[in-house]
């Protein structure tokens, strides 16, 4: 399915021109009414902090341990630049992101046909989860910096031997950002191992040997003031099955609930937009049975042992994170997944041909995820947040005018 006439490649590069001015639109419109609680307010405070040179700074992840202190990699990089307003350090951030997915786009071409590569990129840019996300600062949000990295050097790492040792670089380097991100590059890193798929295993090796111990150096500061503490697990019931169901909600986006959990101000949503719920379905539904084909079109490859890098990606991505995840027996939220979801996407939508269900697809995505994140920021705005859900109070009514963000929590 190439490009064949003037008429489609006109059409095609208006597609993704849309498609970015869409995905910019829902990202940057509104900025008043972002999320601001605690961890926004954090990373907020990192601005000056990188300004008056303390470029080291942790905040305690959901399991218990710090972050390392390039989970505020833009934020120090904008406090130096001189950023001092929180808009404006959102929109610095919102565009770093969509250049890198930019990036991704034309670093796909050489390994998607067009029109899937243009899917991918639909899925990425106008995911509600994602775009919602993208509206807050710091790695656990601008998930694409690693992500990109990551597939940039895993689909070259045989045209150039140094490739081997900056994907085992990044992908240690990723321990000091956000460990949910080092655990799925190792499952994909792991996945290669097993198939052979390896040519240069040495450099893999001192790139990642490299890469991990400047992380474990980066803990160096904060370390020498606070006990050593291992993760902990704060429920009993997070096992593959909340795996498969919490990656199915990313990514369709039915994610976006969790961030309207209270029953009247979800009711209230639905009466504003009476439209809203059955197209989070439709989007669950539609996912669901695209990840399906694509499990069927892996189990035929492996059937007939023409195994390739983008079916690796996915057992990685897929299979082996999901059983690592389940072992390491921590609370599993859907902000952990943000990076695995760009490498399913790759290949889930790659694995359709027939181009007839590839445009069906890409209408009913563009549409349904239009109107869900229309409607989702609308809301938003009237109400100033959702006062009763874990989104809280908006940035605009509570997080601009007080010391302690944590008062503009929900409920």
């Amino acid at each position: 399915m190439q490009l064949k006439t003037k008429l489609h490649k006109y059409i095609y590069w208006f597609t993704f021109l849309a498609i970015n001015f869409l995905s910019l639109l829902f990202k940057i419109r509104k900025l008043n009414f972002v999320e601001y609680k605690y961890d926004q307010q954090f990373a907020f405070n990192v601005l000056s902090s990188c300004q008056n040179g303390e470029i080291f700074n942790y905040i305690q992840n959901s399991a218990g341990v710090p972050a390392g202190p390039l989970i505020y990699l833009y934020e120090c990089v904008g406090g130096l630049a001189g950023i001092s307003n929180y808009q404006s350090l959102l929109i610095f951030e919102i565009l770093t992101s969509q250049l890198l997915l930019i990036f991704l786009f034309y670093s796909l071409k050489n390994y998607l046909n067009p029109y899937n590569n243009l899917l991918v990129f639909l899925a990425i840019c106008l995911n509600p989860f994602l775009v919602l996300w993208t509206r807050n600062p710091g790695i656990t949000a601008h998930f694409e910096l690693f992500a990109v990295l990551f597939v940039y050097y895993y689909l070259n790492r045989n045209k150039k031997k140094s490739n081997y040792f900056f994907i085992g670089f990044v992908s240690s380097l990723s321990f000091a950002a956000y460990i949910p991100i080092f655990v799925i590059s190792y499952s994909i890193l792991f996945t290669l191992l097993l198939f052979r798929k390896i040519n240069n295993l040495k450099l893999l090796i001192y790139g990642s040997l490299s890469g991990f111990v400047l992380s474990i150096m980066s803990f160096i500061p904060y370390y020498q003031n606070a006990p050593f503490e291992v993760p902990r697990s704060r429920s009993g019931s997070w096992g593959l099955s909340s795996y498969w169901r919490i990656l199915i909600d990313v990514l369709s986006g039915r994610s976006i609930k969790t961030k309207i959990n209270n029953p009247e101000d979800y009711e209230l949503l639905n009466q504003n937009f009476s439209h809203f719920d059955f197209f989070v379905n439709l989007n669950y539904v539609l996912i669901l049975l695209i990840l399906s084909y694509a499990l069927f079109h892996l189990f035929k490859n492996l059937y007939k042992n023409q195994i390739n890098d983008l079916d690796i990606l996915f057992i990685g991505s897929l299979i082996i994170s999901g059983i690592i995840f389940t072992v390491l027996d921590v609370p599993l939220y859907a902000h952990y997944l943000l990076t695995l979801s760009i490498f399913i996407f790759i290949y889930s939508f790659n694995a359709i041909i027939r181009s007839s269900f590839l445009i069906l697809i890409f209408i009913v995505l563009m549409f349904s995820n239009i109107y869900i994140n229309f409607s989702f920021h609308e809301f938003i705005q009237v109400n100033s947040g959702a006062e009763n859900s874990d989104y809280g109070k908006s940035y605009i009514t509570c997080g601009c005018c007080v010391e302690d963000a944590r008062v503009c929590r929900g409920q």
